[in-house]
């Protein structure tokens, strides 16, 4: 019979302890004062057990976490918590695409916009994509699964034509050339104030950070939220003489740097103060109150769709992490043509019947 108790380490309080690692890469600790019940204890532990869907999203947090933006999180938190409250006890290979369905059905009758529901499937595939990584699950049920029909749209929309114009008119304002430069690029607000001289290199940006800002403290720069977020893109020829312009005007390398204000000399890289600041007195002195940054880059992907530029082309170029987010733009961009052509069609029938109706029948 083997000596158990050579096998662990006996603690001062009598009991024995050993560790080993389960399926999700976590260190666990058991403890017994019998040694053999302790050795028996271990290899139930050992034994294949099967993955919650918890245990799958957990580790995956741990994993996102190290390269998510932080308002990226703030966003996802509440539906990753929600989720979890679900299906924390469920084993992964169990999830249907009937529970994903009806979930973000739930959502939608909550009265949560397009882009939220979006973002809660969004948290299913990429739990259920790592965990096909990880060869806990054959395949990700969430692929394929459409968003309900009838959500409504976010708040967020494209600019208009008259605001695209104004835009391109006054890139030579205070502050102006960034929303030009968003505009004719697609990039997040932070990846372009994250941008320095040596990223604009042979008629192309080079896309590998992201400012991050965050009230009160200092901006952070990270690497995109994703992989597929680090790119280069085209510098359009309509951006090149006012980029080529405005880096002729710096002093440093960073191509937006904070502006001085109260006493502050300015350089480095902008504050989220100082990022408002700046905006707010940009769209104040254009006329374009209310506008985002990130209307700037819905507009972008309109451009691209309204283009015809492919679905997989535009997705490089917006950098987003699926295809299917592109695709989704260009599906709610269709079908509001679509209802514009058919409003149009209508319109054109009805004073086609009413000028008949109008029109004297001659003998």
């Amino acid at each position: 019979m083997p000596n158990f108790s050579k096998m662990f380490t006996k603690r001062s309080d009598g009991y024995y302890r050993t560790t080993y690692t389960d399926s999700t890469g976590k260190i666990k600790y058991l403890y017994d004062k019998d040694p053999k019940a302790l050795y028996e204890k271990l290899q139930n532990a050992k034994k294949p057990q099967p993955i919650t869907f918890g245990d799958a999203a957990v580790a995956w947090e741990r994993e996102y976490r190290e390269h998510c933006n932080v308002r990226t999180w703030m966003n996802y938190k509440p539906h990753y918590e929600s989720i979890l409250d679900k299906f924390a006890d469920t084993d992964i290979s169990c999830i249907t695409g009937v529970d994903i369905i009806q979930d973000l059905q739930r959502a939608k009758a909550m009265g949560y916009s397009r882009t939220v529901v979006n973002t809660r499937r969004t948290i299913y595939n990429n739990v259920l994509n790592f965990s096909v990584a990880q060869g806990w699950i054959p395949y990700n049920i969430c692929n394929g699964i459409p968003l309900p029909k009838g959500l409504p749209s976010s708040t967020r929309s494209a600019p208009t034509d008259e605001q695209i114009q104004i835009i391109l008119r006054n890139y030579d304002k205070p502050f102006g050339l960034f929303p030009m430069l968003l505009l004719c690029t697609g990039l997040r607000k932070g990846e372009a104030l994250a941008l320095t001289r040596d990223d604009i290199k042979d008629g192309e940006i080079s896309v590998t950070k992201s400012l991050t800002l965050l009230d009160g403290q200092q901006p952070k720069v990270k690497e995109p939220k994703s992989k597929a977020g680090i790119r280069s893109v085209p510098i359009l020829s309509i951006l090149k003489g006012p980029l080529d312009e405005h880096m002729s005007k710096l002093d440093g390398n960073i191509l937006f740097p904070a502006q001085a204000y109260n006493g502050h000399p300015g350089g480095g890289y902008m504050s989220e103060s100082n990022y408002d600041t700046a905006w707010a007195n940009y769209v104040k002195s254009v006329g374009l109150d209310g506008l985002t940054a990130h209307q700037l880059r819905h507009g972008t992907a309109t451009l691209l769709y309204e283009a015809g530029v492919d679905v997989h082309t535009a997705r490089k170029i917006l950098g987003h992490s699926n295809v299917n987010v592109t695709m989704g733009i260009y599906t709610e961009l269709r079908e509001a043509k679509e209802k514009q052509s058919v409003k149009k069609l209508n319109t054109y029938l009805t004073k086609k019947v009413q000028k008949r109706v109008q029109t004297p029948k001659s003998d």
